[in-house]
């Protein structure tokens, strides 16, 4: 089994810069870092804290160092993939200590962790919001899962291979979700699939294949279906999620404010 914390959509930038003129995401990061830090009891041991993209809103270096300081203050095995407000080269050059990114190409990986294999997967295309799954992507998902033998599967990526109902986001999704599922439907178990993008917890299928997206760490889409719903974020509600891949483990929200309580029943 491995368990991770599973965390998005940090969107950090440069010190003294504010996301869409209002969201101070590096307080906002640092606050979500301390409230997990505290947590870690409760939470139990992890075996790696996975982000599945956007980590910078401005891919600049300094959003980076911010980043990479905050993660590292919970003290685990770090793995990192691209979002669409990523820079690909910088983030690498950030995260080079780490041996899953390699020194050129895309930021795809395969990493094992007890009986667990995780495979990241880089669907970036720099300078726009939506992703695809390249060719290159598809051929070490695909060797991945060839040599799995008996271990669970788990793919992250940034752009959910499912629709949300919410226009503005689904706009700038995964491009080709049936090049995914093509390729997972050749090994024997369902592979669960993690992602962020959509700030919001979403459940679902690609073909027998469990999907579910992460909150984000700085704010969040309200669901909103109507076609002329408008596009823009709330400053809430953040968290993360937590996944124990053992026969049984779930996926769980760990959302970062809880309300009053516990009350003792």
């Amino acid at each position: 089994m491995a368990r991770l914390l599973h965390i998005s959509d940090l969107h950090a930038v440069a010190r003294g810069q504010l996301v869409s003129g209002r969201l101070d995401t590096g307080h906002l990061l640092h606050e979500a870092i301390t409230t997990l830090c505290a947590r870690m009891d409760a939470i139990g041991p992890v075996d790696a804290v996975l982000v599945t993209g956007d980590i910078s809103d401005d891919g600049s270096a300094e959003s980076y160092a911010i980043a990479q300081r905050e993660l590292e203050r919970l003290g685990e095995r770090l793995l990192v993939i691209p979002g669409n407000h990523d820079c690909r080269e910088t983030l690498r050059l950030a995260f080079s200590d780490l041996p899953e990114i390699a020194p050129r190409g895309l930021i795809d990986w395969v990493s094992d962790i007890g009986d667990t294999r995780i495979v990241g997967l880089d669907t970036l295309i720099e300078g726009q919001g939506g992703g695809t799954l390249r060719d290159e992507s598809r051929a070490l998902l695909s060797e991945a899962l060839t040599g799995a033998g008996g271990l669970q599967v788990v793919v992250a990526l940034h752009h959910p291979p499912l629709r949300t109902g919410i226009r503005f986001m689904d706009a700038i999704g995964l491009a080709n979700p049936d090049a995914l599922r093509d390729v997972l439907d050749r090994h024997d178990a369902p592979v669960r699939v993690l992602a962020g993008h959509v700030h919001g917890v979403y459940h679902g299928l690609l073909g027998r294949h469990p999907v579910v997206t992460a909150p984000a760490c700085c704010s969040a889409f309200a669901f909103d279906r109507r076609a002329d719903a408008p596009a823009g974020f709330m400053t809430g509600p953040t968290g993360c999620g937590l996944i124990d891949t053992a026969p049984g483990g779930v996926w769980t929200e760990l959302p970062f404010e809880y309300d009053e309580g516990p009350f003792i029943f």
